[in-house]
């Protein structure tokens, strides 16, 4: 059995200002993104990873670095940096600020399996998941009785969550949005069954700091 520990990177600036933040942007982590991510790595810090796997952008790569300082078992562990877990595509959508009455944002949100993202040159949710979980089933079969820690992005992750427990498409955004450095547990048998989701018990700031 493989167990999966997936996180979304900390609270950054365009979090904050509502605004596209897909997988052609990067905004700095907040402090208050920094401390999530320092809690979030004290709270995992006994948990003995086999493989790291983290998005190539920059919001998750320094997630993850303020995850693994924390953590007490890093002799021999290596981080490995994926294209295949950068945050959904949103085209020239990047950067603008969210227009929550635009009827593909509805559908992006609420029926992914309606979302259409090819008036603006966006990448489709069906592509999201299946680069998404190839990912995920090359790490189980590299690691079938290993832990592994996933740092990604909210719409990628909660997608990959719902498809990978066999939820229909209509329903992978489902219990979204994911919060900043949440924690999901997901564990692969012969199928893959949810343990814990969406956990932010142990943050304490709550603040902008």
């Amino acid at each position: 059995m493989t167990t999966f520990y997936l996180v979304r990177h900390g609270k950054t600036e365009l979090n904050l200002s509502l605004r596209f933040q897909g997988g052609e942007i990067d905004s700095p982590l907040l402090p208050i993104g920094i401390e999530q991510a320092i809690q979030a790595g004290r709270y995992l810090s006994d948990v003995r990873f086999d493989a790291v796997a983290v998005s190539t952008q920059k919001r998750a790569m320094d997630t993850a670095n303020y995850i693994l300082k924390e953590n007490n078992h890093l002799d021999g562990l290596t981080v490995r940096y994926q294209d295949k877990l950068r945050e959904i595509k949103f085209g020239k959508r990047e950067g603008a600020e969210i227009d929550h009455t635009d009827e593909q944002t509805a559908y992006l949100r609420q029926r992914p399996d309606l979302y259409d993202p090819t008036a603006f040159g966006g990448e489709t949710i069906d592509s999201l998941v299946s680069r998404s979980t190839e990912t995920i089933e090359k790490l189980s079969e590299e690691f079938p009785e290993g832990t592994i820690l996933i740092v990604a992005h909210g719409v990628l992750l909660i997608t990959l969550i719902n498809s990978l427990i066999g939820k229909e498409k209509a329903k992978w955004r489902e219990g979204g949005p994911l919060a900043n450095t949440s924690v999901t547990i997901v564990e692969k048998a012969d199928d893959y069954k949810l343990i814990s989701f969406n956990d932010i018990s142990y943050q304490t700031t709550t603040e902008e700091a």
